[in-house]
């Protein structure tokens, strides 16, 4: 058990909002610092140095660059939409976005005249054929003329979770050059939210999607940088000179920096130390287990904070389809889930930083209830404990997790190991990289005898922000409802469609809730419904919760314009997030 220590492990192994109107605008958390201006003009040239504290996986629709790994990974590759400070959603890639009155069809409009770095042309046809080969379309296609093999041998480095994520989609068609439509099995008021993915939906050269090598290995994007190198604990990205941005602001072309070095610093004081005095411009950190280096670097006058919204909600995934598992058993879930002392851990391992949880999710989320949230008492998790003893037979409540191989990561699991302990419940835990764990949670294909979730359960934050987008499919039975029309449905449905929901939970009213809060007309009846969800989630000992969080970049005083670009003119997408910052518009004021 890590809470968090996979943070933003974030699981799109293979992915690549509500309408303007039915979001609520929440507040950017900043710090004092951060909010002055810098009065130095924009400057073209230097090279940055960056600390983070991911690993690189490669770079195919498959692969899953986590938190500050994604913000590197973002520098090459863009999304179709942004998400903006008001939680609405501004085109990128895209130009606008339009939907039908029973929401089942979406048209996109795309910019004209962009171009991947190997030089072809972005379009519609290219736009399709990212969501064709990821949403498993084209899969389909070679496996009803020629057959599984040959799909799978043609298609299948690109298949994963995607499938699922996307299962609501039946078709996109591309219209001409510049535009692409989307038509829908169900109603969804929140479509932009989907092929924005948190920030996972961008967009490769279909040259890349050509194999399983090239796909992993040479990353061909639109964004302001392109991809030099990398390794597994280093990536070095290139200045974009045909890059189609521009500062809408002042119309200077974008980027300004020459070259950009991000380097996995896995341990936290390292990285703290290399950042404070200088030896890297800027360094990434997760307020879920890093306090106390944030609490330090605060103190420094050189350096500058800039902070994401407290709207990063890490869950507990209790596994009831694995062999072995307890938690078919309500009462092993009941057990667990009130044994967790969320004040000590909030203060003991974030050191003040983190929220304490009430809820699944923040309150400022529309599925936010605090309805059958389990509360802490030992007394209560003891009782729970001989229930479950007494209905299985079984001698003890045991059962088992993976952690990070970061220090603080093994000292969170241990931390939760004295916890359970205290309630007479035995945890034990495996240490292992970050990618190795995400890969064995989000398995496509397991072995005899595993299950799609290898582990009994896992702490990972895939809950996030103000709506729901994201956070349903995770929640789901399956990933292709019973009445899906989706033709992949035949194919996926009893394979990877469930591999998303790590509970691997059975209840189809969690299902039923969630798809009528994405087909409401409106934002009470869909946050009625949403909330009837979180609260049944919550009431059954489904999935739990400790606290929540916000990610933080500390810079020097030497690179200037972080979050001041804005992608059209009022329309800023978000400053920090759990992929970090955007780099497109930083520059090096000396």
């Amino acid at each position: 058990m890590t809470q968090s220590q996979i943070t933003r492990s974030r699981v799109m192994r293979r992915i690549g909002v509500a309408v303007a109107a039915t979001i609520a605008i929440s507040t950017l958390a900043s710090t004092g610092s951060q909010a002055a201006s810098n009065p130095s003009a924009p400057k073209y040239g230097g090279e940055v140095k960056v600390g983070i504290f991911d690993t690189f996986p490669g770079f195919c629709v498959g692969n899953n660059p986590a938190n500050s790994a994604l913000m590197a990974t973002r520098t090459v590759y863009e999304t179709l939409f942004e998400k903006t400070r008001g939680n609405d959603f501004v085109g990128l890639l895209a130009k606008s976005a339009s939907v039908s009155a029973d929401l089942k069809t979406w048209t996109v409009e795309l910019r004209p005249g962009i171009k991947f770095h190997n030089g072809e042309a972005f379009n519609a046809a290219a736009a399709v054929t990212n969501f064709m080969n990821s949403s498993g379309m084209n899969f389909l296609g070679v496996a009803a003329t020629k057959g599984p093999a040959a799909a799978t041998a043609a298609y299948g480095h690109t298949l994963g979770t995607a499938v699922p994520f996307q299962s609501n989609v039946l078709k996109a068609t591309a219209v001409g050059e510049t535009t692409v439509v989307y038509s829908l099995d169900r109603p969804q008021n929140d479509f932009l939210g989907t092929l924005y993915a948190s920030g996972r939906g961008f967009v490769r050269a279909p040259a890349q999607l050509i194999d399983k090598t090239t796909c992993s290995g040479t990353p061909i994007g639109t964004g302001p940088f392109k991809a030099v190198s990398f390794t597994t604990d280093e990536m070095i990205v290139a200045k974009n000179a045909e890059y189609w941005r521009k500062d809408p602001v002042t119309g200077n072309k974008l980027p300004y920096i020459d070259k950009i070095t991000f380097t996995n610093i896995k341990e936290s004081s390292s990285r703290q130390a290399a950042v404070q005095r200088g030896a890297i411009d800027a360094a990434m950190f997760s307020g879920a287990s890093e306090g106390q280096y944030i609490q330090a670097l605060r103190k420094q006058k050189q350096l500058v904070e800039y902070k994401s919204p407290a709207e990063y909600y890490p869950s507990l995934w209790l596994n009831q389809g694995k062999p072995g598992s307890p938690f078919k058993s309500k009462n092993a879930r009941l057990a667990v889930l009130s044994c967790i002392d969320r004040v000590n851990w909030v203060k003991t391992r974030t050191k003040g930083e983190g929220v304490v949880s009430k809820s699944l999710v923040g309150p400022n989320n529309i599925m936010y209830t605090t309805s059958g949230f389990q509360k802490y008492s030992v007394e209560e998790a003891k009782k729970y404990v001989e229930a479950y003893k007494a209905e299985t037979g079984a001698t003890e409540l045991a059962f088992a997790g993976p952690t990070d191989t970061s220090s603080v990561s093994v000292g969170n699991a241990k931390f939760f190991q004295t916890m359970m302990a205290k309630c007479g419940i035995k945890y034990d835990f495996v240490t292992e990289e970050g990618a190795v764990i995400i890969g064995k949670a989000f398995n496509p294909s397991p072995a005899a005898g595993s299950h799609y979730n290898a582990y009994d359960s896992i702490a990972i934050l895939l809950f996030e922000g103000t709506d729901t987008t994201f956070n349903l499919p995770f929640v789901l039975t399956n990933g292709f409802a019973s009445t899906s029309k989706n033709p992949l449905a035949g194919i996926f449905r009893t394979s990877i469609g469930s591999i998303l929901g790590l509970n691997h939970h059975s209840n189809t009213d969690v299902d039923k809730l969630f798809y009528e809060g994405q087909a409401a007309q409106s934002k009470a009846l869909a946050a009625s419904k949403y909330k009837a969800g979180t609260a049944l989630l919550q009431t059954e000992a489904i999935m739990g919760a400790t606290f929540y969080f916000s990610y933080e970049l500390f810079a020097g005083k030497s690179l200037g314009g972080i979050g001041k670009t804005p992608i059209e003119l009022k329309k800023t997408q978000r400053l920090m997030t759990n992929w970090g910052i955007d780099w497109a518009g930083v520059y090096k004021t000396k």
